[in-house]
Order: C-alpha cells, then sequence, then structure tokens
C-alpha cells in the first residue's frame, strides 16, 4: 500500500500504521532534515578527525619531550667527561713539568759528577 501525504504546517503529519506511528514530511522539510544529518555527521567526522590529529600531537609532543630529556643527558655526560679530560690533561702537564725539572736537575748533577771525575783523574794522573 503506498501513502502519498504530505505535511502543510510546521509539524508533519503523523499516520499510525500497524501499530506505528509513521511521519510524512514536505519536501522542504525532507530536505532539511536531510541537509541537517549530512552536517552534523561531517561535523562529527571532522571532530573524529581532529581528536584524531590531537592524540597523534600529543604523542609527538611526550616523544619530543622524552628525546630532549635524553639529549640534555647526554650533553650533561659529554661536559663531564670533556671536563675529565682536561683534568687529566693538566694533571699530565704537571706531571710533565715535574719530570722536565728531574731531568735538568740529573743533567746537572751529572755534569758536575762528571767535571768532578775529571778532575780527580787529573789529579791522580798528575801526582
Amino acid at each position: 500500500m503506498n501513502w502519498s501525504v504530505f505535511s502543510q504546517g510546521l509539524k508533519p503529519i503523523v499516520f499510525p500504521i500497524d501499530g506505528e506511528s509513521h511521519f510524512c514530511f514536505t519536501l522542504w522539510q525532507s530536505k532539511y532534515i536531510a541537509k541537517t544529518f549530512e552536517k552534523a555527521r561531517l561535523q562529527g567526522g571532522i571532530i573524529n578527525t581532529l581528536e584524531s590529529q590531537k592524540k597523534d600531537f600529543e604523542l609527538l609532543q611526550l616523544l619530543k619531550d622524552s628525546t630532549i630529556v635524553a639529549l640534555e643527558k647526554k650533553v650533561a655526560n659529554q661536559s663531564v667527561v670533556i671536563d675529565n679530560k682536561n683534568l687529566a690533561y693538566k694533571a699530565i702537564e704537571i706531571d710533565n713539568r715535574a719530570l722536565s725539572k728531574k731531568v735538568k736537575r740529573r743533567g746537572v748533577k751529572n755534569t758536575v759528577f762528571g767535571g768532578a771525575l775529571l778532575i780527580l783523574a787529573g789529579v791522580l794522573i798528575i801526582k
């Protein structure tokens, strides 16, 4: 059975068929309802897309933050390593200076000892 009934007012006409209520709309009302549903569906899709993008950006922010923390730790460790190397170079330089002084003292001592031996040898030969 076909029903062709159009509502002429702002409210649709309600027809009970087989115990169920059926609504009849005008063409304008049908278009308005369809546009409203499509608009709501589109907005829902946009909201879902934006929420998904927000979650992605939050994950990226967490990744960025953790990367920054890791790099800051790495920089701090590198600074400690560089400071330790500088301290080691200074200690080696101080040791090198001390060894150079010892070598010079030994050279002077050896020269004095050698000179004394020559003089002693000369004195013994002359006698």
